[in-house]
């Protein structure tokens, strides 16, 4: 066997791993209920109403949706913000302990998330912003991601000097350098933690289940939990409400995929 075909190969088992338990779960929620997970031939019609009974038992579907929707569209617009504005100032702009202040971004991305989990509870609680959706969308805001501020960072660093002189012969102003011509430049990085923030945000099942308390303020998330938890018999209806909500997440990824591993290239290949 030949090198190439030796990655095809390669390439081919790597996808089948990924894609087998998606696929798995595609054809169980189409399956008669209670013939799911039963082997050999079901021996029924696909059962599409699956997907309408599941939407129906996870409550107002439409609410859900919105919900959720809306806290991943705060995030991922105030990472990519916030994190770009962050990581140009560490890029381009000179200033008096630069390079502890990269040095402390790099040492955040050592810290576990569950460090902080408790003091930040109870720094939400004492500002009664618990059971609402601050909580999930402050952090994000104002930039609570190191790794997104050390890409961009990185990726700036790959556009050329003269950019930024010639912007500033026009009168452009840091701000102005950053929004009229990094950020533009930045498209790839931007998809890129568009895409990680997207995925975080709307597959988080933590921070919902710690800081919203009223059923009525449930994301997705919590809906398909607690979907598992009274709806247990029926694996049909939950594969159903499985495949619904990760599908958005499939389609984000697959729109984005080269913009994304663009990104990714380059922010990799410098210094």
């Amino acid at each position: 066997m030949t090198r190439p075909s030796a990655r095809t190969a390669l390439a081919l088992l790597a996808a089948a791993a990924f894609v087998a338990p998606l696929a798995m779960m595609l054809w169980v929620s189409v399956q008669p209920p209670g013939s799911g997970l039963a082997r050999g031939e079901t021996g029924g019609e696909l059962a599409f109403e699956n997907y309408a009974h599941a939407l129906e038992r996870m409550g107002d579907f439409r609410t859900l949706v919105a919900r959720t929707s809306l806290i991943t569209a705060i995030c991922v617009v105030g990472q990519c913000l916030t994190c770009s504005l962050a990581g140009y100032a560490l890029a381009r702009v000179p200033f008096r302990g630069r390079g502890f202040v990269f040095a402390l971004v790099i040492a955040a991305m050592l810290v576990p998330d569950q460090v902080a989990a408790i003091p930040r509870f109870l720094l939400f609680r004492w500002l009664g912003m618990v059971d609402t959706i601050l909580p999930l969308v402050l952090p994000a805001v104002l930039g609570g991601a190191p790794l997104f501020v050390f890409l961009f960072r990185q990726y700036f660093l790959t556009l050329g000097e003269d950019l930024v002189e010639a912007a500033r012969l026009d009168g452009c102003g840091h701000l102005a350098i950053w929004w009229r011509v990094m950020l533009p430049l930045a498209k790839p990085m931007l998809a890129t933690v568009a895409i990680f923030t997207f995925l975080a945000t709307w597959n988080d099942f933590w921070a919902p289940l710690v800081y919203l308390v009223s059923p009525e303020n449930r994301t997705l998330t919590l809906a398909l939990a607690g979907f598992q938890r009274t709806y247990d018999t029926a694996v049909e209806w939950l594969m159903a409400a499985s495949a619904v909500v990760a599908a958005p997440c499939i389609l984000v990824y697959f729109l984005a995929q080269r913009l994304f591993l663009r990104g990714v290239q380059v922010a990799a290949s410098k210094r």
